[in-house]
């Protein structure tokens, strides 16, 4: 069931149950209020009608054994008497004979079998007719006995009253409901646009569509949920996405390794069937095997880097105290053969700073820039090494003098197997994870890794570390 058609209902149940009981009650009271009215009019009536008929009899003469020989002369004095014209009542004997009567309504027996001289009572009655009767009895206090006193109202208008009010109400309360059953639903219908709203964005999402977004208005509950709902759409179409990229990235990759192993694999297979299936001479097989030796040192340190990569990117550092500045020496003395031998020159400008870090990772880190840097630059020109500290903590740069790199490529630079210029980097026996290993490493340190190149001009790498420790 819907929630609107379960807002709609509930509503109706409380109005029907509150209404219903209320103007039962109302109906009920109202009725009981007006029959005790009638009920102390027909007593004292009655008080009235015996004080008058017993002081009648004392001034007669009548008593209780000449009261039936008297009757007719007492029929006569009663009519005559202003206060008893009109009056509805009998008067019987104990043994029910009747003294005077002004009413054709048997009398009650059972009714008169509970008078004393002392009590009255009622009842309340339907005749042959319908009509509801209201019938008093009391005693007539006589000097030799008593006489019982009987009165007759009609209380049917009443009675029809209650009924003609029952009935109202009724169309009342089918009125009430049947508006207020359109009303309640229109309302509930409104009330719950957002939360339709709020399915229907749902339902897109779980097909695969997470650009929607629930419309927010207002300031309720309702709007603060679409908010949430909003926020956690956002939250599941970044991490999708984070996801589809890290998909693709990892197709990438299997797609530029499965190439990067073909192509030295395809080398070291053809020279060797050559060497295997030829009589070759003297030149042309050392020819085979330096390609065959060259060839498996490109798989060998392909296979190293991928280790190296896998390494950094699992689990937490070992960090400990490692001097910057005897780091960035070092490891300008370890690349110096490489780079002097392609006609570079190298400079190191480091300053001394203690920074809390694992020093085989940040000096593979270091190591990477400027073999990266050897490559991009040309013979002639220079590489500078700097590390200063900072309000940030510790920054390493190495700047190049080479080819730089088109600013559309320089968010691509740090993907495994990325490279701008593939036949340059193949030639200097790069595979591609150089920079994509120094980009796990800083994440792993908690840096920052950055880029500045102007093709043609060089290329700028600046690393920024934390973790300095106080001096």
């Amino acid at each position: 069931m819907k929630f609107a058609w379960k807002v709609t209902l509930a509503t109706l149940c409380i109005l029907l149950v509150s209404t219903g009981v209320g103007s039962y009650l109302l109906i009920s009271l109202s009725f009981q209020s007006a029959l005790e009215q009638e009920i102390a009019v027909s007593q004292e009536e009655l008080q009235m009608l015996r004080i008058s008929y017993e002081a009648v009899c004392d001034a007669r003469g009548v008593t209780v054994e000449n009261a039936s020989q008297r009757g007719r002369a007492m029929k006569r004095t009663l009519s005559e008497a202003p206060y008893f014209s009109g009056r509805q009542f009998r008067v019987t004997t104990r043994t029910g004979e009747v003294v005077y009567a002004s009413t054709g309504e048997a009398s009650d027996g059972e009714l008169l079998s509970h008078i004393d001289q002392r009590s009255s009572g009622y009842v309340l009655r339907r005749d042959g007719a319908g009509r509801c009767l209201l019938h008093c009895a009391g005693p007539v206090v006589l000097p030799d006995g008593m006489l019982y006193m009987e009165t007759i109202r009609d209380v049917t208008r009443l009675f029809t009253d209650r009924e003609i009010h029952y009935q109202v109400y009724r169309w009342i309360v089918l009125l009430v409901v049947g508006g207020s059953a359109l009303l309640m639903f229109a309302l509930s219908y409104w009330l719950t646009t957002p939360i339709r709203s709020l399915g229907r964005v749902a339902t897109q999402l779980a097909q695969g569509d997470y650009s929607p977004r629930a419309q927010v208005s207002g300031g309720d509950e309702i709007s603060e949920l679409a908010e949430s709902f909003n926020r956690m759409a956002d939250a599941i179409e970044k991490n999708i996405q984070e996801l589809e990229d890290a998909a693709r990235r990892q197709e990438d990759f299997t797609a530029s390794f499965v190439h990067e192993l073909k192509t030295p694999l395809t080398s070291i297979i053809g020279y060797a069937d050559l060497l295997r299936s030829q009589t070759l001479g003297g030149d042309m097989r050392f020819k085979a095997a330096s390609y065959i030796f060259s060839e498996g040192k490109r798989l060998e340190n392909l296979s190293l880097s991928l280790m190296n990569l896998m390494i950094a990117g699992r689990g937490e550092i070992e960090a400990r105290a490692v001097n910057m500045g005897n780091l960035c020496r070092e490891a300008g003395r370890i690349s110096q053969p490489a780079i002097h031998g392609k006609g570079l020159s190298l400079a190191v400008q480091a300053e001394d700073c203690v920074l809390q870090g694992d020093p085989a990772l940040l000096q593979t880190l270091l190591q990477n820039l400027l073999d990266n840097a050897r490559k991009a630059a040309d013979a002639g020109s220079r590489v500078v090494l700097t590390g200063r500290r900072t309000e940030e903590g510790y920054c390493v740069t190495v700047a190049d003098q080479g080819c730089g790199i088109p600013a559309g490529e320089l968010a691509k630079i740090t993907e495994p197997f990325y490279m701008v210029d593939k036949s340059r980097s193949r030639a200097e026996g790069g595979a591609g994870l150089g920079l994509a290993l120094c980009k796990r490493i800083v994440d792993q340190h908690h840096g920052t890794l950055r880029f500045e190149s102007c093709e043609g001009k060089g290329t700028v790498a600046a690393v920024t570390l934390g973790g300095v420790a106080d001096d």
